[in-house]
């Protein structure tokens, strides 16, 4: 009997746009298409670590869109040192979402990404305290306070390795799959305020990483989010409403390449 091939999911980063991958790993399941191992950077290593523990999107999108308004001051944990915000409700809210469990016994075989700010590399975790280490990989710089851990000072993975599709392949992946968050379409405004200019500064590095990143994916799902970036605010991050527009997005791009992932699988 032929061995089917190995599937590895690897979710980018992109902010409160990343719930659009649960749409994508829900669509994959509809589909009967493995994950056989997954990774993620920022907020897609809160996702993968969801699934490498649970395998349940319905869960994630349930407890997230339950109650916004009790969620939201995970984000005002305000500190001023290294960051706005402290971090550690937010990592709070972590342990109670995922537990205080190694990375290692997860399920599904997990990988998450941080960067050292001391040196800028790469840091791939396959051990650790979940919690810790999936807030290491969303410390977004100046919103987040770095986060100390295993004798290193980490912030955002989204920094390095914004969609580590190639983290996959090294672990033995045959077929990687990358969703890559930061679309084409967040560039068509022309008209340019000082801060716009330094937001699309901003914009166009990620996006030109996150392209670099899914040169090792063998199907990249791009879902368009670009609506949501300057139509959604802060306050309305856990509504209920923009994370189901978010979910039924990532749906419709993993949908467009369904077929494609399907014949690189032989299905």
């Amino acid at each position: 009997m032929k061995k089917r091939k190995t599937v590895g999911l690897a979710l980018g980063s992109g902010g409160f746009r990343g719930f659009a991958h649960l749409g994508v790993i829900k669509t994959l399941e509809k589909h009967g298409i493995p994950i056989d191992l997954i990774s993620g950077a920022s907020i897609g290593s809160w996702v993968a670590a969801h699934y490498a523990l649970h395998r349940d999107m319905e869960k994630m999108e349930r407890e997230i869109t339950e109650n916004p308004r009790e969620k939201l001051p995970i984000l005002f944990d305000l500190s001023w040192r290294g960051g706005i915000m402290n971090g550690e409700k937010f990592e709070k809210f972590l342990r109670k979402d995922l537990g205080s469990g190694d990375i290692s016994q997860t399920p599904t075989p997990l990988f998450i990404v941080a960067t050292d700010l001391d040196n800028g590399e790469e840091v791939v975790f396959e051990k650790g305290k979940i919690s810790s280490v999936v807030h290491a990989s969303c410390a977004v710089p100046l919103v987040f306070k770095p986060v100390e851990y295993q004798k290193r000072t980490l912030v955002d993975g989204g920094l390095s390795n914004p969609v580590p599709c190639d983290i996959l392949k090294k672990r033995g992946a045959d077929v990687v799959i990358g969703v890559n968050l930061y679309h084409h379409n967040e560039f068509i405004e022309k008209k340019f305020t000082m801060a716009k200019v330094l937001l699309r500064g901003a914009r166009i590095t990620a996006h030109n990483l996150a392209v670099n990143s899914c040169k090792f994916a063998d199907v990249t799902i791009s879902p368009d989010t670009s609506q949501f970036i300057n139509t959604v605010k802060l306050k309305r991050y856990f509504d209920a409403e923009v994370i189901e527009a978010l979910v039924q997005v990532g749906i419709d791009a993993t949908e467009k390449m369904i077929l494609k992932i399907k014949a690189i699988l032989g299905k």
